[in-house]
């Protein structure tokens, strides 16, 4: 308790401390709002080319060429028969091994970083909370037991498209229907996309917490991660600083979820105890 009250009272603590959040959050916005706008270059090129818009030359592969999801999903056909189902590029399985590459390097940090889906839902999330400041929280232990819906979702998507032979999850792709800007879309593309965009008002990172096929398979690959973030149970003063901030509704003051965690750094900028909570890189705190 004592060691509680202390760091509730040293004030030049939390100035660090906010300034180091401050700072941590800019990078990652910045990273956020670039790859938002070169992958919304990218789709709108394709789509509008023809009429002058885009890139110098015009021109640019549809977005399904741009997704490592795209494949995954596709993978246990190449593997079997050396084809690739309806949709897919070859490009998308050179996009599913970089992306590998980057999960056991730098764990889920394509989630956090570098996802528009997940960045435009965050922003929304953000937005609100300039109006309305009171957070509505799904209990810790419901949102953990609601995560493992995204391993439900990868899981019938590989298998039905598969079966099928084409890309099924285009049909409800909620990050197609974003970059499509309302291109293409069908009624049942515009009530995922509206819905999720209600649901990013009241909860933080909704479809990526629950539903996110890709996210679910980031997240398994991220177990084996030579990035992690770590907590030291000896200098933990369990004043929860951590939990509250996690946007992924985690609990870092006892347990980091690595399946679920998306580095996004937040817990470890607030965390008023040095090298208590860190990003940690083959076992060395990153600096």
């Amino acid at each position: 308790m004592a060691k509680r009250k202390l760091y509730n009272k040293d004030s030049s603590k939390k100035k660090t401390l906010a300034g180091k959040l401050r700072v941590s959050e800019l990078a990652r916005t910045i990273t956020q709002a670039v790859f938002f706008a070169y992958m919304s270059m990218v789709s709108l090129t394709h789509m509008y080319g023809r009429l002058g818009f885009g890139w110098p030359g015009n021109s640019a592969g549809s977005l399904d060429c741009y997704c490592p999801f795209g494949g995954l999903e596709t993978l246990p056909t190449f593997l079997t028969s050396g084809k690739l189902v309806a949709g897919v590029d070859f490009n998308d399985i050179i996009l599913l091994g970089v992306l590998i590459m980057i999960i056991l390097v730098f764990s889920s940090g394509f989630c956090s970083y570098l996802c528009p889906l997940g960045s435009v839902s965050e922003w929304i999330y953000k937005l609100r909370k300039l109006v309305f400041k009171k957070e509505i929280k799904v209990s810790k232990k419901l949102s953990s037991i609601l995560s493992w819906g995204r391993y439900l979702v990868f899981g019938f998507l590989l298998v039905m498209t598969t079966i099928k032979g084409y890309l099924v999850f285009t049909q409800v792709d909620p990050y197609r229907a974003l970059l499509h800007f309302g291109h293409e879309w069908t009624i049942t593309l515009w009530i995922i996309m509206m819905s999720l965009l209600v649901l990013s008002l009241l909860f933080e990172r909704p479809f990526c917490n629950y539903l996110c096929p890709l996210g679910g398979a980031i997240g398994a690959v991220s177990c084996a991660s030579l990035t992690k973030v770590k907590r030291n149970e000896k200098s933990c003063i369990d004043c929860k600083k951590c939990d509250e901030v996690c946007p992924m509704n985690l609990t870092p003051s006892r347990k980091v979820e690595l399946h679920r965690c998306i580095i996004c750094g937040k817990c470890v900028a607030v965390c008023p105890v040095d090298n208590t909570l860190n990003i940690e890189f083959a076992g060395k705190a990153w600096k």
